[in-house]
């Protein structure tokens, strides 16, 4: 039999409650009480980690924990100690949620009993996926990026703004005018704030490629980033964050799991009598469905003969 064990974690406080999976089970139940008696409150640090999972070395045991800004160190220490983790989301543990106790002692117990009736099969909570520090990396490069990306278009913006109040113009008006071709004709009617302008475009330019280098060797060897890239109209950096938020795309049951991931997927909104379709969920990390949204109008747009599924859908959606 397993113990099922509920941990509170805040960022310097652990409250943890153990209940047997069978409570008939007398020998586990025993040490249960021993169990909450050392760790009801306790400090969250290494050391209370590493006495816990001695203390569960050669017990079958579930830990839940509700997932938090701490939860990854947690959960990466316990699991690396080898205990058996889940996390799960704040929005499924409405008996944590929607009561009107709110003590780390009470939401620990339930979170206890929310992991056993997981062990009995019951599903009423979705665990969540729990990245390594590596995985963490890849994201957060492809984060800086679209970050500097986006400082950049707002440059541009900047640019052309000032062009227009000075009524400046450049021989090629729909080329990029953070080009370097475009900046050095630009130099050459370039008073001090445009010359400030341009230094500025040059350094975030020189940034977005530093960091583009970096996101390649990353991914370099990445399966799930090699097939994403060789979708026609599917850049780098577009496949580089999209394989950085799947990890692995078994983990999605279908397309339909795998479009609400990304918040692509119908709202719905249900009556006594009718049910109304609206927009789409948006839930998800933005810039990632921003990403795959805008890849996928690119490749509609480059895909002039149709071989592709994604086109023709497409077509059949607008004939509507």
């Amino acid at each position: 039999m397993c113990l099922a064990i509920g941990i509170d974690v805040h960022s310097k406080k652990l409250t943890s409650f153990a209940v047997p999976q069978d409570e008939e089970n007398i020998d586990e139940s025993e040490f249960c009480l021993e169990f909450n008696k050392e760790f009801k409150s306790t400090p969250a640090d290494r050391t209370t980690l590493n006495r816990m999972a001695a203390w569960l070395n050669g017990r079958e045991h579930l830990i839940l924990i509700e997932n938090s800004t701490k939860t990854h160190e947690v959960f990466w220490i316990l699991t690396d100690l080898g205990c058996v983790v889940v996390v799960a989301n704040a929005s499924d543990l409405y008996r944590i949620t929607m009561s009107v106790k709110k003590t780390d002692y009470h939401d620990c117990r339930e979170l206890a009993h929310y992991a056993r009736r997981y062990l009995n099969g019951e599903r009423e909570i979705a665990t969540c996926l729990i990245v390594t520090a590596e995985q963490l990396n890849r994201r957060q490069l492809c984060r800086i990026y679209a970050q500097a990306s986006s400082g950049l278009s707002d440059l541009r913006r900047r640019i052309r703004s000032y062009m227009l109040a000075r009524g400046i113009a450049v021989s090629i008006p729909e080329r990029d005018i953070v080009s370097e071709a475009s900046l050095r004709e630009l130099e050459m009617v370039a008073d001090t704030s445009m010359s400030l302008l341009i230094d500025e475009a040059r350094r975030q330019r020189d940034r977005i490629k530093k960091i583009k280098n970096e996101i390649l060797k990353e991914f370099k060897n990445d399966e799930l980033f090699q097939l994403i890239y060789s979708i026609p109209g599917f850049g780098i950096v577009t496949a580089s964050y999209l394989s950085a938020m799947i990890v692995d795309i078994g983990r999605f049951a279908s397309a339909a799991a795998f479009a609400a991931y990304y918040g692509v997927v119908p709202k719905q909104r249900e009556s006594a009598d009718h049910s109304v379709r609206c927009g789409i969920t948006r839930r998800g990390d933005d810039i990632a469905r921003e990403m795959l949204v805008d890849g996928t109008f690119h490749h509609i747009s480059i895909d002039v003969n149709r071989r592709s599924d994604v086109s023709r859908f497409y077509d059949r959606l607008r004939s509507r």
